[in-house]
């Protein structure tokens, strides 16, 4: 598989489940390793990277974040420091009202496993947090890995709309089987059974790839009837 990113481009990778799309980034982040051949960036073979300096490269949003037994503002740096400060992060993320409405605002502990008067989050406000802590990294390439799976369809398609305006400056790579974020990217690249099988702008994959145009009609149906239950 061979495909070039651009600078400040922003990639949406889709496909059916189980054809390829979180290995493939999982692979180029270096969370996982090859077992046969090599990735080269650039011509230049990953693992001659140093991997600490190659991995800071990335922040990633998963699909399940992980939240720790700590205050919020812990969650969101991981101890680590950025040249974006944690308030603007929460702000971005658009996670100061709710943190605002805390009794120690982004002081506040996660959980109740080291403090009784440790909170539990929403999943939409646990999804924001999962944004601010990759805003925070301030990586230069933005991995979104089927952050909106648990959404509705027009709410996915809203929030992709919020990813796309918050990731510009950066590469971009959002990851889904369903295609809301197709519309908002520069390049779409269609993965199936693990190849890359087409690439191009949503409204050209329309026109070239039959099979693509087929998957993104079936699934704007439901973002239609969604849409008419609402009037």
């Amino acid at each position: 598989m061979s495909f070039t990113i651009k600078e400040n481009e922003s990639i949406a990778l889709v496909g059916l489940n189980g054809a390829g799309k979180s290995t493939l980034v999982s692979l180029l982040m270096g969370l996982l390793k090859p077992t046969n051949g090599e990735i080269l960036i650039n011509g230049i073979p990953s693992s001659a990277f140093d991997s600490q300096v190659y991995m800071r490269l990335f922040s990633p949003i998963f699909q399940f974040g992980a939240t720790f037994a700590d205050t919020i503002e812990n969650n969101i740096t991981l101890t680590n420091t950025s040249d974006l400060s944690v308030d603007s992060a929460i702000d971005q993320a658009g996670l100061t009202k709710d943190i605002q409405a805390l009794p120690e605002g982004k002081h506040t502990s996660l959980t109740q496993y080291l403090d009784d008067k440790g909170v539990s989050l929403s999943g939409g406000q646990s999804q924001k947090l999962m944004l601010a802590r990759a805003l925070y990294k301030n990586g230069q390439v933005l991995v979104l890995d089927e952050p909106t799976a648990a959404l509705d369809a027009l709410a996915e398609s809203n929030l992709y709309q919020q990813y796309h305006e918050l990731t510009r400056g950066k590469i971009a790579i959002f990851i889904s089987h369903r295609l809301a974020s197709t519309q908002f990217a520069d390049t779409v690249f269609f993965i199936k059974d693990g190849r890359l099988v087409d690439t191009g702008t949503h409204s050209e994959l329309m026109q070239m790839n039959e099979e693509y145009a087929n998957l993104y009609n079936v699934q704007s149906q439901y973002y239609q009837e969604e849409d008419d239950s609402n009037d």
